[in-house]
């Protein structure tokens, strides 16, 4: 880190190097379109290799020089100094510097994945208009697009699209693509997401439902009935995350536990996908009353800014609606669900398998119900849900570890679980907890209760690797898991907080660049058709992932 952050500052003082007089090399300011040239010819670059690692060293030693300098003390790696300069350009510098400030010192302990979202939930944080700016301006530049490929394949894409029904289309695919599976389809998995893909953008199913969808699958497979090749079992042996309740679940690779809040299989979601099926949305409550700008996060995806997370939580009324109480800490303290939906939510809404929950302090919620009842409330047309709240939080929050003998957590038990531990228990792995298994940390087959102290949400992989791995786990208190590797290294995963504590926005130092819309002029003569990406080093082979441990984004 220490070599490539001096060869960093070397790139930019070459870059920087003018024409002057008498072959004299003036200092520029700022560097011209020819900067990395000199690069790219003495290390022998591609142009535009040369020019992203020019402008990256440009950018950090100018825009974010602690990073900078985090990576000449040896304490950042490239990897994540790349991070932190793509995903805090565009924030205002005052902002993007506080972002640095605070994730430098632990940096080197986050994944890119989980260091990407922490810089998106500070900037998001200190400024609220930022990411909605960003967010509109790449919906602006939405398209479609396709491209050959080396081997002769093609790709087709679909860029810059909203992110709420990304998550939504891949949540259809993916259910659509598992009860294939389910159904007997051998094919593997991606071959059939790919298929259905096809299928919804080609015409081929234009006018079907999903049953008579899967039913057009299931004529075609004969042609294209190709082993699966995996080692994990059938589909119908190993049905994954989304069994739910169902009994005779037991630990290790039976152990299944369920990611259905209500044990509704997923085929049955697949033949009903309304529009949001598959999202979980967690947002504040505070942020839906307008008190502040904080990000929400779409589970499995990252977070979204608050003016979207209003409108797709008044698009969620048929969803379940859960709330999550916690402590000062920003820990759980009570869970549970809420009928009750805000005034002005639409009368007629369709039911759908989305989830949208509602975190609060605990002590903002009891000082919502001391303000004084002859006063204007702030409340507004959430006022059913506050008193909703309020009402179950009076009665006490029921017992969810009243089935202990049972293999399989009960309904309030599992939402308990997925509260309370967000994601899979594996350090560093994102896999939203509503998907994985629940799995006992200490064997049901081995007298371990089915009690929220003897479960945790772990990822099929994951579940996989303490059966089958050779790694042990343990969970010394309610939601705190301590893995042991096989070499006998030791990893502590702590409970996520529900509410991070986030800063204040900051007052930016410039205004924001207007939107910029592209021109569309000349539309009858463009195409989708698009010049394939510069095609990235070959990655090292990977085995087929099983179907129920893969779950969007893919």
């Amino acid at each position: 880190n220490h070599e490539r952050a001096r060869l960093m500052a070397t790139m930019v003082e070459v870059g920087l190097c003018g024409i002057g007089p008498d072959d004299e090399l003036p200092r520029t300011v700022v560097p011209d379109e020819f900067a990395a040239d000199e690069i790219r010819a003495a290390l022998v670059l591609t142009r535009r290799a040369a020019d992203a690692q020019f402008w990256l060293a440009h950018d950090l030693l100018t825009r974010l020089p602690a990073v900078h300098a985090a990576m000449d003390a040896g304490v950042l790696d490239e990897p994540r100094a790349r991070v932190l300069s793509e995903w805090t350009t565009g924030l205002d510098p005052q902002a993007a510097r506080a972002v640095c400030t605070e994730l430098l010192p632990r940096a080197s302990r986050l994944t890119t994945g989980q260091l990407i979202e922490q810089i998106k939930k500070l900037a998001i944080a200190l400024d609220p208009d930022w990411a909605r700016r960003r967010y509109e301006q790449a919906l602006a530049e939405r398209k479609v697009l396709g491209y050959r490929n080396a081997d002769g394949s093609a790709n087709l894409s679909g860029v810059n699209l909203p992110v709420d029904r990304v998550a939504a289309a891949s949540g259809h695919i993916d259910a659509l693509a598992k009860a294939a599976k389910r159904a007997g389809d051998l094919r593997p998995i991606d071959h059939i997401r790919a298929d259905l893909f096809l299928g919804m953008t080609d015409g081929t199913y234009t006018g079907l439902d999903d049953t008579a969808i899967l039913d057009h699958l299931r004529s075609t497979r004969e042609n294209e009935n190709e082993p699966d090749d995996e080692s994990h079992g059938s589909a119908d042996e190993d049905s994954g995350p989304d069994i739910g309740d169902r009994p005779d679940c037991g630990d290790g690779p039976e152990d299944r536990g369920g990611a259905a809040e209500d044990g509704r299989a997923a085929d049955e979601s697949a033949q009903r996908s309304p529009v949001g099926a598959g999202l979980e949305l967690r947002v504040r409550l505070s942020t839906l009353l307008g008190r502040d700008q904080y990000p929400a996060e779409l589970a499995g995806w990252g977070p979204v800014h608050a003016e979207l997370a209003r409108d797709l939580t008044s698009t969620l009324g048929g969803a379940q609606w859960r709330f999550a109480i916690t402590d000062e800490r920003g820990q759980l303290s009570y869970c549970g669900i809420t009928r009750a939906r805000p005034t002005d939510t639409p009368t007629r809404i369709s039911a759908c398998r989305a989830i949208v929950e509602l975190a609060v302090p605990l002590a903002t919620l009891r000082a919502l119900a001391e303000q004084p009842t002859e006063q204007p409330t702030e409340l507004g047309a959430w006022a059913p849900v506050v008193t909703d709240l309020l009402d179950q939080l009076a009665r006490g929050m029921a017992d969810q570890d009243r089935d202990t003998h049972r293999r399989s957590p009960g309904t309030a038990l599992g939402r308990y679980l997925e509260a309370r531990d967000r994601s899979c228990i594996m350090i560093g792995c994102r896999a939203p907890a509503r998907t994985a298994d629940k799995d006992h940390t200490r064997d049901h087959g081995h007298g371990g209760p089915t009690t929220g102290d003897n479960l945790g949400a772990a990822c099929r992989h994951h579940h996989r690797l303490k059966h089958q791995g050779g790694w042990r786990l343990h969970q010394p208190q309610p939601g705190h898991f301590h893995w042991t590797s096989r070499l006998g290294h030791s990893y502590h995963r702590p409970p996520p907080p529900i509410l991070e504590p986030l800063p204040d926005p900051l007052t930016p130092d410039r205004p924001p660049m207007p939107l910029l819309l592209p021109i569309d002029a000349h539309w009858e003569s463009s195409e989708i058709w698009a010049q394939p990406p510069e095609p990235k080093s070959e990655p090292p082979p990977r085995s087929e992932p099983h179907f129920s441990e893969d779950i969007p984004p893919f």
